[in-house]
């Protein structure tokens, strides 16, 4: 299956939506030639700390399977923080 922009576009919007809806920082994708950049972007930057930080980039295909695993990090991180505001 080819991999689009859109699918890339949704994705992110899905997982800033669930995983990350709760950090202070989102993903966005951008196309940039002909590789696309994998972008996170704090939702409310500080002075003297960047509105984004670039993170990854590579092939549609790349760009899938990064975001991806940074889902499944995403995940582990969220229920680490769930189990220690329970104790």
């Amino acid at each position: 299956m080819k991999v689009t922009e859109r699918m890339l576009v949704d994705m992110c919007r899905r997982i800033n939506n669930e995983q990350l809806k709760h950090w202070d920082s989102g993903l966005k994708v951008e196309r940039c030639a002909e590789d696309y950049v994998v972008l996170r972007l704090f939702r409310k930057p500080q002075q003297g700390r960047p509105g984004s930080l670039g993170l990854f980039r590579g092939s549609p295909r790349e760009v899938k399977a990064f975001i991806e695993g940074f889902v499944n990090a995403a995940k582990f991180a969220n229920a680490g923080a769930a189990v220690e505001a329970a104790t």
